[in-house]
């Protein structure tokens, strides 16, 4: 038999059952004096009830095995006549004799006893009974951590976590989530192919070029990216891009954020979350029932459905006893069902079949004593315009033989699959290189008058579609084109020479200008510019000169001016 030395003077007997064999081992702080027994390990065998089970460690790198040359560590619990764990000691165990073991027996800080909820200060980190670690803010709630990544943009480990009681950490309701600590990681949503760059309070601030980001996060920029989860995306906001390095530095950012309280600017009066401050109870004096008062949110990662969507969902529960249960629900089928855990998340596809309007989403939660709440939504399917295409017209209104023109353009967070752009019914055009930019021009013939209407629709890869605003096309009659004749003079003396101008304008253009004189074309300018020619010596007394002019517009309509202009030959 083989005596351990121990940090604590108090002596615990071990019976290694199944041998026969007793060792004597100095305890925990006054174990040996309570009647029951001690989890222990001996013979290379476990003892009694499982020891890493009974305090829900990982069974990783654990043995008992005596040859095994490398210091091994176990739990040892201290277990009454009623089965009930008291304590927990940390055992190093190191190699000795073929059946037996010396052990260095101490306390293990990370087996402390619960701490009192009335010990907490703004900024701990506190955990219940499972795993879920949280933020205890500067108003009295606590903020979920989403994923571990979140958690060590903020900290290094969890040496600083205070672990309480499932009933006090029930009593301190929730706040929401924590986002990236800015300056730390880029971001990605899982749907966006966009980097950002995460600013105070979780603002997200598009990194425009990648040249920015290795300005910003050097030359591996790409190994510092973190995809966040569509069902996650609601805790974060939208702020301006980042064009270059100037626009955004991350260790002032980090600099800045000192704290979980500091980057959500939380503040307020604390109120500590009623406990028993006496952790052995007498027989309360009041019979009267404590309320139990609890709740469940429900956030939707979009607000408007779109055929094909990925959806996310994320529910959080609180309720005086404990939430055993959270169930998510989309169109009245569970789709994540979540145990002993006051945050839940899920995600599922919006059917790119069917002729729903809108689809309901719910969360259900239950309590350890039963009481059950519920939260639904309604999400609205977009199955008219969306604000993702533009459509513009070259023009509202054309005339015969006169061509039209439309262009659509795409917002960059759809991933485009085609683009298809109507005229009247009949698609005129597909774009299907994954361009944001369809251009389409083309005569169109119908009577004048005719209205036409002409949108786009884009269809993104996972089929779901996009409808631009409707705008209307209209056939309109050719106005000719308005003449004017403008002699430099009205009144010339013999043998003097007369400028005579002649100009035109039309909507559609002008292709060419005529000056005539007394009905004979004097001139013909191929332009739009004003057309001019310089008449005469007119030689001939108390003669009246007529000119006029006429011009033909782009689309071949010609006009004339409206009258003639007169000039009359004096004698000097």
């Amino acid at each position: 038999m083989k005596n351990a030395t121990l940090a604590w003077h108090h002596r615990i007997v071990l019976r290694h059952e199944g041998f026969g064999l007793v060792d004597e081992l100095d305890g925990c702080g006054g174990l040996a004096d309570l009647p029951g027994r001690v989890g222990g390990i001996g013979g290379g065998r476990s003892v009694g009830r499982s020891v890493l089970h009974d305090v829900g460690l990982p069974r990783e790198g654990f043995t008992t095995e005596a040859n095994e040359a490398k210091d091994r560590a176990a739990i040892l619990p201290y277990y009454d006549r009623q089965g009930k764990s008291h304590l927990l000691c940390s055992l190093n165990m190191k190699r000795a004799f073929s059946f037996f073991l010396l052990a260095e027996l101490c306390l293990s800080p990370l087996l402390a006893l619960p701490v009192r909820a009335a010990s907490l200060s703004p900024g701990d980190l506190i955990k219940g009974p499972g795993e879920a670690v949280y933020y205890y803010a500067a108003n009295g709630k606590r903020l979920v951590f989403p994923t571990s990544k979140v958690f060590f943009s903020w900290y290094s480990d969890f040496s600083t976590v205070k672990t309480l009681t499932a009933s006090e950490l029930a009593a301190i309701g929730l706040g929401g989530n924590v986002t990236y600590r800015p300056g730390v990681k880029m971001v990605k949503i899982t749907t966006d192919s966009r980097t950002y760059a995460v600013a105070s309070g979780g603002t997200l601030r598009w990194i425009e070029t990648e040249q920015a980001a290795k300005d910003l996060y050097g030359a591996d920029w790409n190994t510092k990216i973190d995809d966040v989860a569509d069902t996650f995306f609601i805790n974060y906001t939208a702020g301006a891009s980042i064009k270059n390095a100037s626009d955004y530095q991350p260790a002032l950012q980090t600099e800045a954020a000192i704290n979980i309280n500091t980057d959500k600017k939380i503040s307020g009066d604390l109120t500590t979350p009623p406990v028993n401050p006496n952790p052995n109870p007498t027989t309360p004096t009041s019979t009267s029932p404590t309320p139990v008062t609890g709740q469940v949110t429900l956030s939707a990662s979009r607000t408007t459905l779109q055929p094909g969507d990925i959806l996310g969902l994320i529910a959080q529960a609180s309720d005086s006893t404990g939430i055993t249960q959270i169930e998510l629900f989309f169109d009245g089928i569970l789709i994540k069902r979540c145990e002993a855990t006051v945050s839940c998340s899920g995600e599922t596809q919006v059917p790119t079949s069917g002729t729903k309007t809108s689809y309901e989403v719910k969360a259900i939660a239950r309590s350890v004593n039963q009481n059950v709440y519920t939260q639904q939504q309604n999400l609205l399917v977009e199955t008219g315009v969306s604000s993702k295409v533009e459509v513009t017209l070259g023009q509202e209104t054309i005339r015969p033989n006169q061509a039209a023109s439309v262009t659509v353009t795409i917002q960059p967070d759809i991933t485009i699959s085609h683009v298809d752009i109507s005229v009247n019914g009949i698609i005129v055009k597909s774009c299907t290189d994954g361009s944001r930019l369809c251009l389409w021009s083309d005569y169109v013939y119908g009577s004048i008058g005719q209205t036409m209407p002409v949108f786009a629709k884009v269809t993104d890869t996972l089929g779901r579609i996009y409808n631009s605003k409707v705008l209307t096309l209209t056939i309109g009659s050719n106005d000719s084109p308005s003449v004017v004749v403008s002699p430099a003079k009205t009144q010339i003396y013999v043998g003097e020479t007369l400028d005579v101008t002649v100009t035109a304008s039309d909507n559609d253009g002008i292709s060419s200008i005529r000056i005539l004189k007394d009905g004979v074309i004097l001139k013909t300018c191929s332009s739009a510019q004003p057309c001019t020619i310089m008449t005469g010596p007119w030689n001939t007394t108390s003669t009246t000169l007529l000119f006029s002019g006429s011009a033909t517009d782009a689309l071949g309509l010609m006009g004339s001016s409206t009258a003639m202009q007169a000039v009359t030959v004096i004698a000097k």
